[in-house]
C-alpha cells in the first residue's frame, strides 16, 4: 500500500476517501511493526532461556543452608548481648569472645584515634604559646622603650621647670625698684 503525499480537497475539507485510505495504510503499518517486535522479542527470549543454565538445586540447598546458619547466629548473638552484657571475655561463649575482641579493636582504634587528636592539639596549643611569647616580648621591648621616652620627656619638663624658674628669679634680681 503507498500512502498518499496529498489529500484532494474536498467541499468541506479533505476527500473523506483519502483519509480513510492514509488511516487504513497508517494502521496496517503500525500493526505490521508490532507484529515484527513481538516476533522479536520472542526470538530473544528463547535465546535468553537458551543461554541461562538451569539453577542448581544443590547450590540452592546450601544457600538456604547458610542462611539459616547465619540467622540462628545472629539470634543467640543477640540473647547472648541482652542476657549478660558485662560478662568477661573468660566466662562468654565463643560468639560472645568474637564481639568481645571486636569490641576491644575498636576501643584500641578510638584511643588511637584520641592520641593523635591530642597530639595535634598539643602541637596548636605549644604553637599559640609561642606566638604568645614572641608577642610579649615584643610587647615588653615597646613598653621599656616607651618608659626611657617618658623618663626622658619627664627630665626634659623638670630641666625647662628650673630654666624657667631661673629666669624668674633672673628677671627678680634684675628688676628696678620703682
Amino acid at each position: 500500500m503507498a500512502a498518499p503525499q496529498n489529500f484532494r480537497s474536498a467541499f468541506n475539507g479533505f476527500n473523506r476517501e483519502d483519509v480513510v485510505h492514509y488511516l487504513e495504510y497508517i494502521n496496517a503499518k503500525h500493526q505490521e511493526q508490532i507484529n515484527d517486535l513481538t516476533a522479536e522479542t520472542e526470538q530473544l527470549r528463547q535465546q535468553l532461556e537458551a543461554l541461562s543454565p538451569a539453577p542448581d538445586t544443590d547450590l540452592q540447598a546450601q544457600l538456604e543452608a547458610v542462611t539459616r546458619e547465619r540467622d540462628a547466629l545472629r539470634a543467640q548473638l543477640e540473647q547472648l548481648q541482652a542476657a549478660a552484657p558485662e560478662q568477661k571475655p573468660e566466662q562468654a561463649p565463643a560468639g560472645a569472645l568474637d564481639a568481645y575482641r571486636c569490641a576491644e579493636r575498636i576501643e584500641r582504634s578510638a584511643r588511637e584515634r584520641a592520641e593523635l587528636v591530642y597530639h595535634q592539639a598539643s602541637a596548636v596549643l605549644s604553637e599559640a604559646i609561642a606566638k604568645v611569647d614572641g608577642a610579649t616580648a615584643e610587647i615588653t621591648v615597646k613598653a621599656d622603650e616607651a618608659m626611657s621616652q617618658l623618663t626622658q620627656l619627664q627630665m626634659a619638663v623638670s630641666a625647662s621647670k628650673q630654666a624657667l624658674q631661673d629666669a624668674s628669679s633672673l628677671m627678680n634680681t634684675i628688676r628696678p625698684n620703682f
